[in-house]
């Protein structure tokens, strides 16, 4: 606006100007405005310029055509104009041409900041790059380095582009030692020798895997399995290709470690007598001993991998199935007897474990011959205790007859009859264990259940099982302590209480010591003569037991003490 503004207004001064020098400068008006154009068309442009030497043109014809524009003389005026509007066309003209040139310049100089602007903005986001490039590329080979792994880029020449860390360590130089290097040359000729068919093959766009024994930078050789993949261009050529090569000596190692312990445990298998077989948690067997293969009269390479209820399918609905359904859920081992499902006339022991990770081992051994045995075992027992019973009822029916006579005194007759009774009593607990062992707490219970209607025995003590003579020995002296307690004691009143308790102590040699105890009875005074009972009790037991045994008369009760080396008393397992 200001611009527009002086186009009118220079104009206008101009004029003013030619008219106080009119005197002293001489020519046409037309002339004063050219410069005042000029300035403006420079300075403005070219729509300024127009409207300046518009306004001059006014001006000047209207100052100079007084009186008359077309009178004598007027010719000259037009001529002016024609000159003035000449030159302000040109003038016009080279301002527009100016415009144009400074609008190009201003163009090209635009043209060339944002050409700069992108140049820079491209090498700004090309450092970004190469810096994410650099990261990336720290990353790729921190995590190389962290793999037990020999990892590498090889070219088509031959030549390594990039190795990881593991590779300094194997051949003792450092990775920028080996990069550019040949493969031939790095890893030397002979493990070259070894792989050189692969590396053609993967150079043709195949991968391939394989196992050689190489060197380190030692000279020891190692075992490893490397692969190779072809690294494939954006055309889709090959460019060479990646290796990766895993060190794989200990792991062979502990293969052939394993191999030899399976093989040592099939020996051991196949040598033992008893049936073995395993299955894993699809019930396929996976072992199969020798004498299961004798016992079934199958080979092994017949059932191995297949389910045991297809090859034994009289398993399905049986004992059996229902106890190895049950430790494959429960994972508790089990041990049973049954008949055979697959030879019916036959008698089996098994044992069913669960294996770790899953599935069952499963042990048995045909123990027909040892069930038989064992009912022949118990026919003889039935007999000969059918015979010791007819043999002691025979002893007392003489017993009781030969004591009828006046002159025997009825104490000795009952006692004799107790003792008789006793021992049957011994007879039958030993009967029900095959006279292999009683269990001691069994034998105090059965002696003395006819002294103790009332429930005045306090028993106490840890079980023990008992020898067979061990047991007849300590069941005729409580029976004793028992009479004696009941004739003359604490259970021949009201009041009295026996307390009966024994302990095993002793770490070295346990020992075993029994105390029977009577309180609360008639007053107790040192016998004047020593019974049938108290000789059995002082020395029946410590020749039959090997401990000493003592009886203390104290007045408030008896006090009888039985020790004697557990070894003595107790049972073998058998």
């Amino acid at each position: 606006m200001l611009a527009y503004g002086a186009a009118v207004a220079l104009p206008i001064g101009t004029l003013f100007l030619r008219l106080l020098f009119w005197e002293y400068i001489p020519g046409l008006p037309f002339v004063f405005f050219i410069p005042t154009v000029a300035l403006l068309a420079v300075v403005g442009g070219t729509g300024v310029a127009l409207l300046a030497s518009i306004v001059s043109g006014v001006l000047g014809l209207g100052y100079l055509s007084v009186p008359s524009p077309f009178g004598p003389g007027s010719q000259g005026i037009w001529v002016g104009f024609a000159t003035y509007a000449t030159v302000c066309a040109i003038l016009i003209s080279a301002a527009h041409r100016a415009s144009k040139l400074a609008a190009k310049a201003v163009d090209a100089a635009e043209a060339n900041a944002a050409a700069r602007e992108s140049v820079l903005r491209a090498k700004l986001e090309m450092a970004e790059l190469a810096v994410a490039r650099g990261a990336a590329e720290r990353r790729l080979e921190q995590v190389t380095d962290a793999l037990p792994v020999f990892i590498s880029q090889v070219g088509r020449d031959a030549r390594f582009q990039f190795v990881n860390r593991a590779y300094e360590e194997w051949f003792g130089v450092s990775r920028h030692a080996i990069n550019g290097q040949r493969v031939e040359d790095v890893i030397g000729p002979d493990a070259y020798a070894q792989a050189r068919t692969h590396f053609d093959l993967v150079l043709s766009g195949q991968s391939t895997s394989f196992e050689a024994k190489v060197p380190n930078a030692s000279g020891e050789l190692h075992d490893v399995r490397a692969t190779y993949v072809p690294n494939l261009g954006a055309d889709g050529q090959v460019e060479g290709y990646f290796g990766f090569v895993q060190d794989i000596t200990e792991a062979k190692s502990q293969a052939e470690l394993l191999a030899q312990r399976e093989r040592h445990l099939r020996a051991v298998l196949d040598s033992v007598t008893d049936c073995f077989y395993a299955v894993d948690r699809d019930w396929r067997i996976t072992v199969f001993n020798r004498a299961a293969e004798r016992y079934y009269g199958l080979d092994q390479d017949a059932v191995l991998g297949r389910k045991l209820w297809e090859v034994f399918p009289a398993h399905l609905g049986s004992v059996f199935e229902k106890q190895l359904q049950q430790v494959m859920q429960s994972a508790v081992p089990v041990t049973f007897e049954a008949p055979s499902v697959v030879f019916p006339d036959r008698y089996i022991e098994m044992r069913v474990s669960p294996k770790e990770g899953g599935g069952l081992a499963v042990a048995f051994s045909d123990v027909t011959l040892r069930k038989v045995q064992e009912r022949q075992r118990e026919l003889l027992i039935h007999e000969l205790n059918h015979r010791v019973k007819n043999t002691l009822a025979v002893v007392q029916s003489i017993a009781a007859r030969s004591l009828r006579d006046s002159r025997v005194p009825p104490d000795a007759r009952e006692a004799f009859e107790g003792r008789l009774m006793a021992l049957a009593g011994a007879h039958d607990l030993l009967t029900q264990e095959s006279w292999e062992a009683a269990q001691l707490r069994s034998v105090v219970e059965a002696t003395l259940r006819p002294f103790d209607l009332e429930h005045r025995i306090e028993v106490s003590g840890p079980d023990l099982r008992l020898r067979p003579q061990a047991a007849v020995s300590l069941t005729l002296a409580l029976h004793e302590l028992a009479t004696n307690a009941a004739k003359y004691g604490a259970l021949s009143n009201k009041t009295g209480v026996v307390g009966l308790s024994w302990t095993i102590s002793g770490p070295d040699r346990p020992m075993f010591r029994l105390v029977w105890q009577e309180r609360g009875g008639p007053e107790v005074t040192l016998p004047k003569r020593s019974g049938f009972g108290s000789r059995l009790i002082r020395e029946g037991l410590v020749r039959e037991l090997g401990g000493p045994v003592s009886q203390d008369f104290l007045p408030e009760g008896l006090v009888c003490t039985i020790e004697a080396p557990v070894e003595n008393l107790q049972a073998t397992v058998s």
